[in-house]
């Protein structure tokens, strides 16, 4: 898993060392980009100026803010810089308050709350037996990537967790929403209604739910890259497969060939071998029979001098 920040816990004068793992995914599934419907090709949108109706470098471009009634103001990188940054180190636990006073619709991003300093376990474990035992959550300020926000930290098994919120002004009063108050509802049809939903919870298991207009998608993707043929330049980490897979082919082939190259060699050898012993017909005859010539010849000598030193007379001493 992943880090995605490191800072700590400051919990008064004591200093956690924590790593926060996200809890959850939203873009596990296949990512649908704007392409070109002729070609397929994908579409890039270029830095545009209304006001000189021309394309500009990214270069020119700044924050700004428009007011309503018109009136432009474009910030400098010297006035943003002056301004308080937020503490991109540390999750500051501001109080604790009732789990059940926040409001879930506030809540955001979960994260798996990690220690990573074995010497500071123990107030880990310290804050997460605080918070279970009094069934309270502590209400922080943390700053991921660029922007601060209020969080939840909650004990959940033997983790921390945190969780983010939105801040008081960001959440939206639904004003004029609900239907009329004066609508009432008889008991008769509240039970019904709750036997029903009783029905309808009957062998519900929420790990076995999963999405599926992903996997529609996902086939539908899978299906048509079959009839796709593939593309004509393979990029950058394309070709690099292709030369690995082609090195490893090379690889394997020069190995399963060195055995054959010998063997071929043994082979030819002894072709030769063969060659050289098997002669003419005619030819091997005649050689045959001046071998045997030979060999007689040979016999003859050696009897002609074993004969000759038997009847030589001894010297006499």
């Amino acid at each position: 898993m992943q880090a995605v920040w490191r800072g700590v816990i400051s919990l008064g004068t004591i200093d956690i060392p924590v790593v926060l793992y996200k809890a959850t995914e939203t873009d596990s599934g296949l990512v649908l980009h704007q392409v070109h419907a002729e070609d397929g090709s994908r579409v890039h949108h270029k830095w545009w100026c209304e006001e000189e109706d021309r394309e500009i470098e990214h270069r020119d471009v700044a924050k700004g803010y428009q007011h309503p009634d018109g009136r432009r103001v474009v910030l400098s990188d010297k006035e943003l810089a002056a301004l308080p940054p937020p503490d991109k180190e540390r999750i500051s636990v501001l109080a604790s308050v009732d789990d059940g006073s926040i409001d879930p619709m506030v809540l955001g991003q979960a994260y798996h709350v990690g220690g990573s300093d074995p010497m500071t376990d123990r107030f880990y474990v310290l804050l997460r037996e605080t918070l279970r035992e009094s069934g309270r959550v502590a209400v922080t300020k943390v700053a991921i990537g660029t922007r601060e926000s209020l969080a939840v930290l909650r004990a959940h098994d033997d983790l921390l967790v945190l969780q983010t919120m939105s801040w008081p002004e960001e959440v939206r009063h639904p004003t004029g929403i609900a239907p009329e108050s004066d609508i009432a509802v008889r008991p008769q049809e509240l039970k019904m209604a709750m036997h029903l939903m009783d029905i309808l919870s009957e062998g519900f298991v929420l790990e076995e739910l999963h999405d599926d207009y992903q996997q529609a998608l996902q086939q539908v993707v899978a299906d048509r890259l079959e009839e796709a043929a593939p593309p004509p330049h393979a990029d950058v980490t394309d070709l690099t497969v292709l030369l690995q897979s082609s090195l490893e082919a090379v690889r394997s082939g020069r190995a399963d060939a060195a055995p054959a190259r010998k063997s071929a060699a043994g082979k030819t050898a002894s072709a030769a071998k063969r060659a050289t012993a098997k002669k003419d017909p005619a030819t091997g005859a005649a050689s045959g029979r001046k071998t045997a010539a030979e060999n007689a010849s040979t016999r003859n000598t050696t009897a002609e001098n074993t004969a000759a030193k038997k009847t030589t007379p001894r010297r006499a001493l």
